[in-house]
Formats: C-alpha cells, sequence, structure tokens
C-alpha cells in the first residue's frame, strides 16, 4: 500500500530528497540487470524504495551486521551494498512465491538483529506477503498462540542463535499447527524438514521479482492488554513509512547518515528509528542485537555511526565513560527511548554530558513511537496533548493525536503512524479513529503524565498481563496460590517477582519454578527473578490482586 500523503507534503519531501555530493565506497558484488524505473510521482513503497536505491547508489552500504554474529550465531558477520540487498530481496521473493505462497497470506519472522531481518521483511514485502514478526525470546507456549491468532502459511528462523536453536523450535510448533505448510530457516545445518533460504538466494541470481501487491496489512506485531495476553496489531506499509518519515524530519536524515539501531523491529522503535527510516533516507542500517554494552560501543566507534538511540540508563553510562568524547565517535545525534516506568515515575533526569542534540523517543503502548526533540527537562517526563506536528513553522504534518477518554483516562492516540488490532478487540479504531493505547494518564499544564496501570508490566520493552503471569506462577504444583509484582530497574523497566502461598511443607525452589515454565514452553522473560513467600495473596472483595498489598510485605 502507497504511503498516504495527504497528511502534508513534508512526508513526500522527506522520502525524495536528493543524494549527498560523496562516492560512497564500491561494495556491491551483484551483477548488473535491468531495474524497473522508479516512478516518483507514483505510490510509494518500501519495495519501490529498495528498488530506488539500488538504481541510485548501487554501491553504497546498505546494511551492516553486528560484529558478535559470529559468537551469537556461529556465522560471518556480512556487510551488503545496496544492489546486494536488492538482489538477496529479489530472491527472497522468487522463494516465497516459487512455495505457492498467495499475496495476502501470512508468515512468521522470528529473526535476531542480523541483516537477515530487514532481507526477510523487504522480501516477503515484495511477493505480497504479511509478515508477523515475533521476539526471538518467545518460545513454544509464545509461537503456538500466534499461530492459533492469525494462521501464517510458513514460518521463518535461523539454525542457531545463542544456546538455541529457533529454527528446530519452529519447525516443532508446526507440526502441531495444520495452518502451517512451511518452515524456513538462515543458517548452517538446518534441521530436518525446513528449507534453506540461504540455498535458495544463491541459486538464482539477476532476475528481478515482479511486484505484486498485498492484500491487507504488510505487518502484525504484538502487544498486551489489561485482559488479553496477546494483541496483535495490524500495521500498513503507509504507518511504517510515515512513522519513518517522522524520524527523517525530525532528525534531518539522509543519504550521508549512518543509523546504529539496537532495538529489533518487533515494536515502533525498531521500525521507526531502524527499517523505516533507513529505507526514506537511504542510509546505512547498522544492526544491533539487543543488548551487549560493549559491543554496542565498538559499533558507535568502528561503523561511524550517526544518529541512535538507547534507554536513558545506558545513554548516561555512555556518557559517563566518555564515549561521546572519544575524537572517533560521530554521533551528531542521541535519543534517549523512555520506558513507561519512567513516565510514570515523572522523575525528570539530569541531561548527559554530551555536547550532542538529544531527542526524546516515546513508545505509546507497542502502537507507535513519538520522536520529540528535547524542550526543556520540566517536560521531558510527560507527553504533549492534542495534535503533535512536525514542520519547520512548528505546523504543517500532524503525524499523532493524544486524548483521554472520559473517566477512564484511557490514552488514546490516532495519526498516520498508529496501526490497530483486530475487529472489536482492545485496539479497534473507535468512530474517530482513536485506538487504546493499554496506557492511562491525566492532563497537567497541557502535557500528559502517565499513570501505571498495575494490570500490566513492561519489561524490557515488552508489554506483559500481569494475569497471564500470575496464572503460570499459580498452575506450578507446589503452589497453593501466586501473584506477581514488580520493582523499578532502570535498564529492563519493570523487574519481575513473584509472591507464593506454598503448600504445607513443601520446600519453596525458585529453580523448580523455572524448570516447570522452561517445560511449558515459555519465554524466559516472564520468569521471576526471586520468590516471596506469604501466608496468602492479599485480593479485593471482587478477586482482585492486590499488588500494592504485596508490596508493602517486601
Amino acid at each position: 500500500m502507497a504511503i498516504r500523503l495527504e497528511h502534508g507534503g513534508m512526508i513526500q519531501r522527506a522520502l525524495t530528497e536528493n543524494l549527498p555530493s560523496h562516492e560512497p565506497e564500491r561494495m556491491s558484488t551483484a551483477p548488473a540487470h535491468d531495474v524497473e524505473t522508479f516512478d516518483d510521482s507514483g505510490p510509494i513503497t518500501a519495495d519501490g524504495l529498495l528498488r530506488r536505491r539500488a538504481r541510485q547508489k548501487s554501491d553504497a552500504l546498505a546494511l551492516i551486521d553486528p560484529p558478535n554474529r559470529q559468537m551469537l550465531a556461529q556465522s560471518k558477520v556480512r556487510p551488503l551494498a545496496y544492489a546486494d540487498a536488492d538482489e538477496a530481496v529479489d530472491a527472497l521473493a522468487r522463494v516465497f512465491i516459487g512455495l505457492g505462497l498467495d499475496s495476502g497470506d501470512r508468515i512468521v519472522l522470528q529473526l535476531p538483529n542480523f541483516v537477515e531481518a530487514p532481507l526477510a521483511i523487504l522480501g516477503a514485502w515484495r511477493a505480497g506477503l504479511t509478515v508477523a514478526i515475533v521476539p526471538m525470546l518467545w518460545r513454544p507456549m509464545e509461537l503456538a498462540r500466534v499461530c492459533d491468532a492469525i494462521e501464517p502459511k510458513a514460518l521463518v528462523g535461523i539454525s542457531r542463535f545463542a544456546d538455541d536453536k529457533p529454527a528446530e523450535t519452529l519447525r516443532d510448533v508446526a507440526a502441531t499447527r495444520l495452518s502451517v505448510r512451511f518452515v524456513l530457516g538462515f543458517g548452517d545445518n538446518l534441521p530436518d524438514g525446513v528449507i534453506s533460504l540461504d540455498d535458495a538466494m544463491a541459486a538464482e541470481r539477476g532476475k528481478v521479482a515482479p511486484p505484486r501487491a498485498t492484500r491487507g496489512p504488510s505487518m502484525i506485531t504484538f502487544s498486551a492488554r489489561t485482559d488479553a495476553s496477546l494483541v496483535p496489531l495490524f500495521r500498513y506499509e503507509d504507518e511504517i513509512l510515515a512513522q519513518g518519515a517522522m524520524a527523517v524530519l525530525s532528525l534531518s536524515l539522509d543519504r550521508s547518515d549512518t543509523i546504529l539501531n539496537a532495538y529489533p523491529f518487533t515494536g515502533p522503535i525498531g521500525l521507526g528509528l531502524g527499517l523505516a527510516p533507513w529505507l526514506i533516507g537511504g542510509a546505512t542500517l547498522v544492526q544491533h542485537h539487543p543488548f551487549d554494552y560493549g559491543t554496542f560501543v565498538q559499533q558507535v566507534v568502528t561503523s561511524g555511526a550517526t544518529v541512535t538511540a538507547v534507554p536513558g540508563a545506558i545513554l548516561d553510562e555512555l556518557a559517563k565513560d566518555g564515549l561521546f568524547e572519544e575524537t572517533r565517535c560521530r554521533l551528531r545525534r542521541v535519543g534517549r527511548v523512555w520506558s513507561v516506568p519512567e513516565l510514570a515515575d515523572g522523575a525528570t533526569p539530569a541531561s548527559p554530558a554530551t555536547d550532542r542534540p538529544v531527542f526524546d523517543v516515546y513508545p505509546l503502548g507497542d502502537l507507535a513511537s513519538l520522536l520529540l526533540a528535547t524542550e526543556g527537562d520540566e517536560s521531558r517526563a510527560s507527553l504533549p496533548y492534542g495534535p503533535i506536528q512536525l514542520g519547520e513553522d512548528g505546523g504543517g504534518t500532524m503525524f499523532l493525536e493524544t486524548k483521554l477518554a472520559g473517566n477512564t483516562s484511557d490514552l488514546l492516540i490516532r495519526g498516520p503512524v498508529v496501526p490497530e488490532g483486530g475487529a472489536n478487540g482492545p485496539a479497534t479504531r473507535d468512530a474517530d479513529n482513536f485506538v487504546a493505547s493499554g496506557l492511562r494518564g491525566t492532563v497537567d499544564d497541557g502535557r500528559v503524565r502517565i499513570v501505571r496501570d498495575p494490570a500490566l508490566i513492561y519489561h524490557g520493552g515488552f508489554t506483559i498481563a500481569a494475569a497471564e503471569l500470575d496464572g503460570l506462577y499459580q498452575a506450578f504444583p507446589g503452589f497453593l496460590d501466586a501473584a506477581c509484582f514488580t520493582l523499578p530497574d532502570p535498564v529492563v523497566g519493570d523487574r519481575l517477582f513473584g509472591a507464593v502461598a506454598p503448600s504445607p511443607n513443601v520446600p519453596v525452589s525458585l529453580e523448580a519454578l523455572h524448570r516447570f515454565l522452561i517445560e511449558r514452553g515459555v519465554s524466559p522473560y516472564k520468569f521471576p527473578d526471586k520468590l516471596l513467600v506469604v501466608r496468602d495473596i492479599p485480593r479485593d472483595a471482587d478477586g482482585n490482586i492486590l499488588r500494592e498489598e504485596i508490596l508493602r510485605q517486601v
């Protein structure tokens, strides 16, 4: 789907800036071939943008792997020029089409922040498919839920990652779900039954796959709400590109920039500060799989990164370690990514010791991210209320609008960057096109102050329904009752703990609970760090868990 340009000519300008004057180092090994002419007057698509970059700057560096890829996946680090990236996307599109996948079919991608992630997304889009992208930390329980929710035709993974074998896990999940017809993978030593995408890409080169129109959304990501542990969010291509245009316009990105991306494409920050501005700006995208502090510092220095964004605690640590004073550091803009617990706390951080301009990134309930230049320390822990416009004169293009819903204080958002959930679900558009973000707030002096919903947990970039964790912990045979609770952590947001009422004469063992959750195929980020033994779990008259009462016992 083409980007909706009625929201203002500034999006168009962000997508059609001129090439820089310098000539990039020759990188491409792709054979020359005819590429369709990109018509600037026609619809602007992610697929078309990649073709355009391959035509305009074929030899320029497009994608760079993290330097610790060999350690993480036992596979080689490889940079790709734009022409090579376009060739790889063509090859992947041919594979998907050759398997008989039809326009509008859904596939699941579970890939780390390697170069294969953007290639697979764009290859699927070039084949007209809808991509459901899921976190690397998800295990059989979460993967099976995704298959049940969206009924994908194919699952795509990687042969090895750290101590795990994701492609093997995907194959095992596929064996239990009738909708899945194919399992595909990158890497060596793929298990039986998994089709090698590396082999498929190497088999044919130089043939351009015909573009195919997508029926339905281009991407599905996932969130949670108070009463739903898995909420699909349907993103159209124009919404993703508009999120990238916000970054390009706000940060004045162009083809000379190098974007160091430390966020996966499973959420709006990785999409809005990684994938989309890379395509729109024609920049170089450096992938970092979150999060290795030493590797990240190495990448800042060696990649020539000019733009990046990290959590506030990491940003402060980088400043303390003197990274911004390092002569080889070329960062010209640095982003501070806020977490919901930080916003709810309302504390204003000290500005990091750097002369680089610092911008703020606010994730809005997994729906979108708001990117703003720092307006002053007194307002940084809150959001603008009403229309949020970006432009040279403070107006023009409206990317986002916020409002609170009546007495519930639910934060609603709308705008060209905002996706929605399924029909009649918790993230469905209302009559005015607003979508509930899953956050709550109050209005103070024209700003929105975020208020915590105790039924939602924000841990390591994930939104988790507390009720889901309650149920997982309560299912352990040695507990009469159990509940989760959290304490703040400057890096992960909410740190997880479990309050448990054990059966009489049964020893409490955190390791035993972890083994139980592993056997059930639960993702490790849902494991509690510690257990608190209580006589009973406090509840109100309606049976709702009183987590504040649990905290008083800590």
